[in-house]
């Protein structure tokens, strides 16, 4: 495996990876680690030039906010809603030391598990801070030219960072993405995959990354729907054979079953339902409204704690299927982020013994470096089948700049 940073603008393929910061449970018993793609492009880069991405400190500053640094220089700070206990502050210090590319992971480590939708807000915040500390890292480090930007979606708090790398030879170009929300009730993941929208569009106009095939990391998954049940975890690829770049995908495939592993391949998922998030947002609204309407005429106390702690489920859980994208950025990338025609997804899927023994998901570095091992490989392939792939990047791509979606976005926000 030959990779090292590259002084060039551009590649000539691109590779996305995010962390979605608190979206790690949904509807159905669906959960999930969703820093692994995040992680997976932070171990490639640190295999192509050393940078130090340790812990040393995670403390308080005078004003609240969680600051965690790294041994490579990094700094991330964030807030959480109603601040941290003196009791969660030694929790956080007892980060220091440990390396952990997948900031939910790390979160997980010191807090047990992560949840979303402000249900855990002092844990999503750490994780915030820990990705931004290692995004800092890579920002201060990277011997090669970086652009970084901050996403400027309406409610965000997420940053990008992107530059070039070469792998066996080939130039490839790089996107970080961190989405979250402030005060830890995020993610607001608009911007996650490859969705070329606001700053992020722009960084990747300036790498290339909106005109070229792309290989898009996502993190690892337990699906209970899953047929058939899996019996072991398995390298999981993904895309939607009408909208999304078929030849990026069978790069990933192939890559994934030289691997020797487990690999699951699907050719279509990530529908363009333009009815899909909407109709979640209003199952979930009828299940609050049938629980609101009985609390209403609860009149017992055993009875008012049931009702309650369904609804704190709901709230924890199943609102992790609705809340995590715009209706106007749905419709053309899906659930996982894929502008059409840009690329393909990597990540794991996870069998019911691990879920069963976890109840939480978490990275191993083992597998941190196989999707990268798996990754390496199917940008080699991908490079050797560029003309073809590229071919959907064109046919496909959406007219839809980079500013127009933004300001369609932000239209919805204004509107509510």
């Amino acid at each position: 495996m030959k990779i090292c940073p590259s002084q060039k603008t551009s590649g000539r393929i691109g590779i996305a990876g995010h962390a979605g910061i608190g979206h790690a449970f949904s509807h159905s018993g669906f959960f999930q680690e969703d820093s692994g793609g995040f992680a997976v492009l932070l171990t490639l880069l640190t295999k192509a030039f050393h940078m130090d991405i340790s812990i040393t400190s995670a403390e308080l500053d005078e004003s609240g906010r969680i600051v965690v640094r790294t041994a490579g220089g990094g700094c991330g700070c964030a807030e959480a809603k109603d601040g941290f206990t003196p009791y969660e502050a030694d929790m956080m210090a007892r980060a220091a030391g440990i390396r952990c590319a997948a900031p939910q992971t790390l979160a997980s480590r010191i807090y047990g598990r992560v949840y979303g939708q402000g249900a855990s807000a002092q844990a999503s915040a750490f994780s915030l801070a820990a990705a931004k500390a290692m995004m800092d890292t890579v920002r201060k480090r990277w011997p090669g030219p970086v652009l970084w930007a901050p996403d400027n979606l309406p409610g965000s708090c997420g940053e990008f960072l992107g530059g070039t790398i070469e792998i066996e030879g080939i130039p490839v170009s790089w996107m970080m993405t961190i989405n979250a929300s402030e005060g830890g009730s995020g993610p607001n993941e608009d911007s996650e995959g490859c969705v070329p929208i606001g700053n992020k569009g722009r960084l990747m106009s300036m790498l290339g990354m909106d005109a070229m095939p792309l290989l898009v990391l996502e993190g690892k998954a337990f699906v209970p729907a899953q047929k058939p049940p899996l019996e072991e975890n398995a390298l999981f690829v993904r895309w939607n054979s009408e909208f999304d770049n078929p030849v990026s995908g069978q790069c990933l495939a192939q890559a994934a079953r030289e691997s020797g592993k487990p690999t699951l391949v699907l050719d279509n998922t990530y529908s363009r339902d333009p009815g899909f998030l909407p109709g979640e947002a209003e199952k979930l609204a009828q299940q609050i409204i049938a629980i609101g309407q009985e609390y209403a005429n609860a009149r017992t106390s055993s009875r008012r704690v049931a009702l309650i702690a369904e609804l704190a489920t709901l709230c924890s859980h199943d609102a992790g299927g609705s809340i995590f994208m715009s209706d106007s950025v749905h419709r053309l990338v899906g659930n996982g982020g894929l502008w059409p025609g840009l690329g393909a997804m990597l990540s794991v899927a996870v069998s019911s013994e691990e879920a069963n023994a976890w109840k939480t998901l978490r990275f191993t570095d083992d597998e941190l470096d196989l999707l990268v091992s798996v990754l390496v490989r199917a940008a080699v392939l991908l490079d050797e089948h560029r003309t073809e792939a590229s071919a959907y990047v064109f046919q496909r791509k959406p007219s839809v700049s980079s500013d127009a979606l933004l300001k369609s976005a932000s239209e919805e926000v204004r509107q509510e």
